[in-house]
């Protein structure tokens, strides 16, 4: 009965057992593969979600472009055709938080109502490297010739990435 109770714990441990842990590693890995099958379908939403981002932040290829002289040529080339003038065009503003860099530009120009909205429908399709985010309208009267102008400030944005291979 000894020697039967010794062969059956042998016999276990030789054959038994291994069959059982793989039996327990195949139901794993099968669990695995069918978890796995809608990847291609992940994969897609993610890009989509990547496009949607790059939308939002702007065009990759003008990163390493200065976004104040894109934006500067921009402007100046539209103002110069369509009567308008460039009253003010400062620095941008530059924000890190969170691992992102924000530069907001702001931009005001004087004119006709009609050719301001031109020139913020313009920006919001030429401008490439970053978006139109907000857009103020003003007037202002002239003391001297009791006239009153209108102008327009128009903000800009670009985020980025911050770069962490820099700091390191």
């Amino acid at each position: 009965m000894i020697a039967g109770f010794v062969f059956m714990i042998v016999l276990y441990n030789m054959a038994i057992s291994d069959t059982i842990n793989l039996v327990v590693e195949n139901s794993r890995l099968s669990q695995e593969v069918s978890d796995n099958a809608d990847i291609p379908k992940q994969i897609q939403q993610l890009k989509q979600r990547l496009n949607k981002l790059e939308k939002l932040v702007g065009n990759k290829k003008y990163e390493d472009r200065d976004i104040h002289q894109v934006l500067l040529e921009s402007v100046t080339g539209y103002v110069q055709k369509n009567r308008l003038v460039l009253k003010d065009f400062p620095q941008p503003y530059v924000i890190a938080d969170k691992g992102y860099i924000t530069k907001t530009a702001k931009v005001t120009v004087e004119g006709d109502f009609i050719h301001l909205l031109r020139l913020t429908y313009f920006l919001e399709n030429n401008y490439k490297v970053g978006k139109v985010i907000a857009v103020d309208f003003s007037t202002t009267k002239e003391l001297r010739t009791r006239k009153r102008k209108l102008n327009s400030i128009i903000y800009l944005q670009n985020v980025k990435a911050e770069n962490y291979e820099e700091n390191t």
